[in-house]
């Protein structure tokens, strides 16, 4: 019992910090506990069959083709029937969403689970699907589904990268976690009556040096940035759309090249802390400087394609897709240029006001709340497919995805960032043809912000551990046999009679907690929107940007609502409490044992957002900085409150959910990245409500970090 009060002292901790965890707790009933241990319980060991002996007998029950009427979209679960009756991508093949046979029978299976009337259809669903459909299309339409599903609000996913190892870690982490299983436990320590192991995890450079860009391997490659980008595909994925999901209520066009802009930002701050400069770009017609060797393995063995440093990506094979999306990208800057464009029926679209943006990013990303695919096509796909350098197939089951051609993995490569930077030029494109904003829409009468203070800015290297189990095989496991007295707690890796976890340890990225004082003085009782932006003071020579042209590289670091009473107005506000992140996810092995002792009534399992999958990972919030400190700057604004169309949180309980598709996320009814949205005309762009603050960001060894003086 003392490695669960340990386990709890953690929590705690976590708990007092939680970033994007609400302060409205509320606790799971029993209902609730059995839906998240049989979620938790579906995805272990999903590559092997049988490894719960429970699960494997409900699927075996049921037949779903004496079940079409529990469902409430009877044809779209007639029409899944068909694909798997005429066959299915079959197991241990590598499943990709960018494949378009691959994508029509993933849809059909969302739609299988998405459409179960109830909780007892969904679970019938779901086991029977877990032993009879690919995994890794299982995996990705499971997750899909409880994301949007209403019924399953609350219900906490494990992590991306525990539930998939092979796709966030080397090859070589894989290989040695497997040989520990194989060799009996050798060399491995016994913690109570459990085996574990930590194996050293480092990244892709570790062997192989490609280019310079891999001294961002540690960002690019960060478990917890890559696990973001995942869900934000699943929140807003490019197939998803119309009333039905009602993601268009979510601004989904705007917001998705706002994410897109933002990364780049963010990517950038970084780039100028290793002495690297602008993101390279790219062309088409010329070979791709940047190469990359991702060193990961998918479960069957075959390894993720390499792509070699000068690529050449205009090949016979390929001029087919390089038309096309040149084609696209021609016809979305003529759109942009002109100001308007046709839908499908001839209606005309405006693209000259600001909120067209909306229509621009739909068009771009193609979903279904886009008013013309047939025009705009693809591109994002076909992109990253030409990019991934993955090798012609010749069986339509046979393919081998580069890590663009998976969203777990895209983020890894250095030609993702480069791919977006001229995706993202047409964001700008567009913004630039908008006025100015004008002194009035600017400044805040009344307002002034006269003093700030920030605590000294520090980044280090923590260690960080992740359960990769689900990265080895195990016994088929028999919930009759004899339970050792951790097994109770839930049912974990089992192998000849023994309970094992194999962890990986990588350092990541951290900051040391800070804080934002800001001096408000204001003539008026007034509700205010607070700013903050971190961008670059110096460009990678060493030239001071100017405002205008920098304009691009800042990073929305917070923004909050505050209630400025007349005089002056101290605000602060803690790095702790930023409202866009969200910390560590606890590891599965802990979360399941929390579940099985909620049920036993022995913990209350708090339904608080405390494992939010939507925002930005907290270690990632400030750059790496340098040793003796790298200069950037910090924007501050404070502005009027504009309330939202909707009312935020109106439509959804925040403390379970991110309120996707409600139409109430957002906290102002401001463009996203006002007002550095537009061009400046520095003639009046300086204002009382606004102040640029120089602060430098140093860089710590993790001795240094815990050093007491």
């Amino acid at each position: 019992m003392r490695a669960i009060a340990l386990v709890f002292a953690c929590c705690a901790v976590a708990l007092a910090s939680g970033y994007y965890m609400t302060k409205d707790v509320k606790y799971a009933d029993k209902d609730f506990l059995y839906k998240q241990k049989a979620i938790f319980e579906v995805l272990q060991h999903v590559h092997q069959h049988e490894v719960h002996t429970q699960l494997w007998e409900d699927s075996k029950l049921y037949k779903v083709d004496e079940h079409f009427n529990d469902y409430t979209n009877v044809t779209a679960v007639k029409e899944f029937w068909m694909y798997y009756e005429y066959g299915m991508l079959p197991f241990d093949e590598i499943f990709t969403i960018f494949s378009e046979v691959h994508r029509k029978q993933f849809i059909s299976l969302f739609n299988f689970f998405y459409y179960a009337k109830d909780w007892d259809t969904f679970y019938k669903s779901m086991v029977w699907a877990r032993f009879h459909i690919n995994e890794g299309m299982f995996v990705y339409a499971l997750t899909s589904a409880v994301l949007h599903r209403k019924d399953l609000v609350g219900i906490v996913l494990p992590a991306p990268y525990e539930i998939y190892p092979f796709y966030y870690f080397n090859s070589e982490v894989i290989q040695i976690a497997q040989q520990y299983k194989m060799q009996g436990f050798y060399g491995m320590k016994k913690y109570g009556d459990m085996y574990t192991v930590t194996i050293p995890s480092n990244y892709t450079g570790w062997y192989k040096h490609t280019n310079p860009e891999q001294k961002l391997s540690y960002f690019m490659e960060d478990i917890g940035l890559n696990s973001y980008y995942y869900y934000f595909n699943l929140d807003y994925p490019f197939w998803m759309g119309g009333k039905e999901y009602g993601l268009y209520k979510d601004r989904r066009g705007e917001f998705y090249f706002y994410f897109y802009q933002q990364f780049l930002a963010r990517y950038y701050l970084e780039r100028l802390s290793n002495d690297m400069g602008i993101i390279p770009e790219f062309s088409w017609s010329e070979p791709i400087k940047t190469g990359y060797y991702p060193d990961l393995r998918y479960y069957n063995g075959v390894y993720f394609p390499a792509r070699d440093n000068y690529y050449y990506v205009n090949t016979e094979y390929n001029y087919y897709y390089i038309q096309m999306i040149e084609m696209y990208e021609k016809r979305i800057m003529d759109a942009i240029d002109m100001g308007f464009f046709y839908t499908y029926d001839g209606q005309r679209i405006d693209l000259t006001k600001p909120e067209s943006i909306e229509y621009l990013g739909n068009l771009f990303q193609s979903n279904p709340d886009s008013y013309n695919t047939r025009m705009f096509g693809y591109m994002e796909l076909y992109a990253k497919m030409l990019l991934s350098a993955s090798p012609e197939h010749f069986e339509t089951y046979k393919v081998i995805p580069g890590v663009l051609e998976q969203f777990e993995t895209a983020m890894r490569d250095p030609l993702f960032y480069q791919l977006y930077k001229r995706f993202v030029k047409y964001y700008w494109q567009f913004k630039n043809y908008l006025p100015s904003y004008t002194y009035d829409e600017i400044f805040y009468p009344g307002v002034k912000i006269q003093n700030v203070e920030v605590d000294k800015l520090v980044t280090y290297f923590d260690k960080f551990e992740s359960d990769i189990t689900n990265a080895v095989d195990v016994e088929v496991y028999d919930e009759k046999m004899p339970m050792s007295e951790m097994k109770k707690f839930g049912k974990i890796a089992h192998y000849q009679g023994e309970d094992f976890v194999i962890k990986a340890s990588q350092y990541r990225l951290n900051h040391l907690p800070f804080t934002i004082k800001l001096d408000v003085m204001s003539d008026k009782a007034t509700k205010a929107y607070v700013k903050v932006f971190l961008g670059p003071k110096y460009d990678s020579y060493g030239n001071l940007y100017t405002i205008n042209e920098n304009r691009e590289n800042f990073f929305e670091l917070e923004s909050w609502l505050v209630d400025l009473k007349v005089g002056i107005n101290k605000l602060v506000h803690t790095s702790t409490d930023f409202s866009y992140y969200v910390k560590d996810r606890t590891t599965y092995y802990e979360l399941y044992k929390y579940v099985m002792m909620a049920l036993k009534g022995e913990y209350k399992f708090p339904l608080d957002m405390s494992e939010a999958h939507c925002g930005f990972p907290s270690r990632l919030m400030l750059p790496k900085g340098k040793k003796g400190g790298m200069p950037y700057q910090l924007f501050f604004y404070v502005t009027p409150y504009l309330a939202p169309k909707v009312e935020q949180f109106s439509t959804y309980d925040y403390a379970m959910s991110c309120g996707v598709g409600s139409g109430a996320r957002y906290m102002t009814g401001y463009p996203f990245g006002y007002p550095l949205d537009r061009k400046i005309n520095e003639m009046y762009w300086y204002t009382p409500n606004m102040m640029y603050y120089d602060v430098m960001i140093f860089h710590k060894t993790d001795t240094e970090i815990n050093a007491v003086y």
